[in-house]
């Protein structure tokens, strides 16, 4: 018969190999990845025999050189051992250590690791995969088990085993839990995973179906428990259904409500929706006190959240985000600028250098045209106008307005004079009568601000919400920035108001829904046409959440297959297509927006009178030195 010492050393060995077997098998995957080895022992015996498993561990374990040891044999952890000046991790869990092997030999031992894994320094992410030898030699020890996992829930870590020794058999048991079962949520009961029983590197004998992995996913099947999201409507990302026959799930629309939907399915988890009623997604203020969306995340109140969420560092640091699912630029809307004046809407369809090259190339015209006139030879002048063409002046401008060419040069030289000419002008006639046309048909048409140098020099508020004040922190100054929970107030003085001070930066979908929802009658937002940046999108969970892992999976699954832009183009393209259809839609002519034209056609009758006027008095026998004047501008300018 065996001694006690002998039973001991049998299943010390046996232990041995199941931990040598877990590291090498799942820890050992990664070499970038340090495992971290702790003992937390009540008694001195126990820490001799964590010693010596240690010791055993490192030396089989090591021998491949697969993996890197980062060993903190410090016994018993205290308050005092977690230095205040030690490296703060963030309360979200986003960095630090998901690996960790812990050795315990009581309850007692349990409560401090609770507490190194709560300090807001601690080294380890809560939904990180980690195992618990327990030595421990009390009776009822699976019921310190089923309390331990209890805890372990409570602060949202299900990524763990415990290695656990059979006292009657020398094998050793591994036990973990599944907080979602058929018909039980929540649950932390101990479920006996699998067995150590073989030789060095001998697979554990697992107990449960389709179980192949030592740690096993706990979150892929959430059998229909339901999981609290706080969001609210914002089109076109969240869109809520308000029909009283649909699920909670079913209700939500949009982009990331489709999103979240198949997430739902996919995971098979039920939503219990709740609305923040003051469409908040939540700031910190000063004292540390949170609001919105973000409080019911951080208090426990909710799982998840989602609406346009812009990632950002404080936002990190109190929820814990999801993988970027896509991203959109952010745009700054500015005032629309007053209308335009009728001779403004002349001139506007030409840009400034059009206008100079097509002055240039008549003034440059003329002068030719004058000089040749003057020089009075006839044999040059028929070379460059053509034969017959006693009034080239004239013939400019009729080509210029679209009219007919009724001496049309002989020579190739003059031809090609004249075709250039005329193709200039009929590229710049096309352009400038079908961008008039637009002008004159949309009465909305206004002069706003291009550029955001001219934005700054006009000493602009801007009104933004609180997540875009890091990114405007260099480019404006703090007295410049009013934060506002919610943007649609803004946005509706920048329609209504186009003499408004202030500018807002958003993004690009929100604008175009915007326009979409203030139907045909109201004006456009007017954007700066280049976009400032561009803003990635994120889903919030629970600091330290264990839906992390599952839901960037499936959110790179859906962007690798096309979903997540199958969901953007499914709302993006059917407003773009609105608006761009807007803009074509023509409005009644009125004589304020035909006033250029009219007073162009007054002053070219006042012209006209002028010259007959003159005509007259130059025909009058006592003024001949007018009309002298008169014969040299009709024969030399036109």
């Amino acid at each position: 018969m065996l001694s006690s010492e002998s039973v001991q050393s049998i299943h010390n060995i046996t232990l041995i190999y199941a931990v040598v077997w877990t590291i090498n098998s799942h820890y050992a995957s990664d070499s970038s990845k340090p495992l971290s080895i702790m003992n937390f022992a009540r008694r001195e015996s126990s820490r001799d025999l964590h010693n010596d498993l240690t010791d055993a561990v490192l030396r089989l374990a090591s021998a491949a050189g697969r993996i890197k040891f980062l060993l903190q044999n410090e016994g018993i952890v205290t308050d005092e051992s977690l230095a205040e000046d030690a490296p703060q991790a963030p309360p979200s869990g986003v960095l630090g250590r998901d690996t960790g092997l812990f050795l315990l030999d009581s309850w007692a031992t349990y409560l401090r690791l609770e507490r190194h894994l709560m300090q807001p320094g601690s080294f380890y992410k809560r939904n990180g995969y980690y195992c618990i030898v327990y030595t421990g030699e009390e009776t009822g020890r699976l019921s310190v088990i089923y309390k331990i996992f209890q805890r372990l829930l409570a602060i949202y870590v299900i990524n763990v085993n415990v290695l656990l020794a059979n006292r009657q058999n020398g094998t050793i048991q591994v036990y973990n839990y599944y907080p979602y079962r058929p018909h039980r949520c929540q649950s932390s009961e101990p479920v006996h995973y699998a067995t150590f029983q073989g030789s060095l590197g001998a697979p554990p004998i697992f107990h449960l179906e389709n179980s192949v992995r030592f740690f096993d996913s706990k979150v892929d099947d959430m059998h229909g428990c339901k999981l609290v999201t706080v969001t609210f409507q914002h089109r076109p990302f969240v869109i809520i259904d308000d029909s009283s026959n649909l699920t909670d799930v079913q209700r939500l629309l949009g982009i990331e409500g489709r999103i979240y939907q198949l997430l739902a399915e996919r995971m098979n988890f039920a939503v219990t929706l709740v609305k923040e009623p003051n469409g908040d997604r939540g700031i910190v203020h000063p004292n540390g006190t949170l609001t919105g969306a973000m409080k019911m995340i951080v208090d426990g109140l909710a799982n998840i959240t989602f609406v346009s969420y812009m990632y950002n560092k404080e936002r990190a640091m109190y929820m814990l985000p999801s993988i970027s699912y896509t991203s959109f630029p952010i745009v700054l809307c500015v005032p629309g600028g007053r209308p335009l004046t009728p001779l403004e809407r002349l001139t506007k369809p030409l840009g400034y250098i059009t206008w100079i090259c097509l002055l240039t190339s008549i003034l440059t015209g003329l002068t030719l045209i004058t000089m040749l006139q003057l020089l009075s030879v006839p044999r040059l002048r028929r070379f460059v106008l053509g034969e017959s063409n006693r009034r080239p002046a004239t013939e400019l401008w009729s080509t210029l307005f679209g009219g007919i060419h009724m001496h049309p040069p002989r020579r190739n030289f003059a031809r090609f004079l004249l075709a250039m000419w005329l193709l200039e002008t009929l590229v710049l006639r096309a352009a400038y009568t079908g961008e008039m046309y637009i002008l004159l048909q949309d009465a909305r048409v206004r002069a706003p601000l291009r550029t955001l140098a001219e934005v700054l020099d006009k000493k602009f508020e801007f009104h933004m919400l609180p997540a875009l004040k890091p990114v405007f922190r260099e480019l404006v100054s703090q007295e410049r920035v009013v934060l506002i929970p919610r943007l649609e107030e803004s946005l509706v003085q920048l329609r209504d108001n186009a003499e408004a001070q202030f500018v807002v930066p958003l993004l690009r979908p929100t604008a175009s829904r915007f326009d979409m929802d203030s139907g045909p009658e109201k004006p456009r937002l007017t954007v700066l046409r280049n976009p400032m940046l561009t803003a990635p999108m994120t889903l919030y969970m629970r600091p330290h959440s264990y839906l992390k892992q599952r839901i960037n999976k499936l959110l790179i699954n859906m962007m690798s297959s096309g979903l997540v832009d199958r969901f953007r183009r499914m709302y993006l393209d059917r407003i773009e297509h609105i608006v761009n259809l807007r803009n074509r839609e023509p409005t009644k002519l009125s004589l304020w927006q035909l006033g250029g034209l009219f007073a162009s056609f007054g002053l070219m009758h006042l012209l006209a009178s002028i010259v007959f006027l003159l005509e007259l008095h130059a025909a009058q026998p006592h003024r001949p030195r007018l009309r002298r004047l008169m014969n040299a501008a009709n024969r030399y300018m036109v």
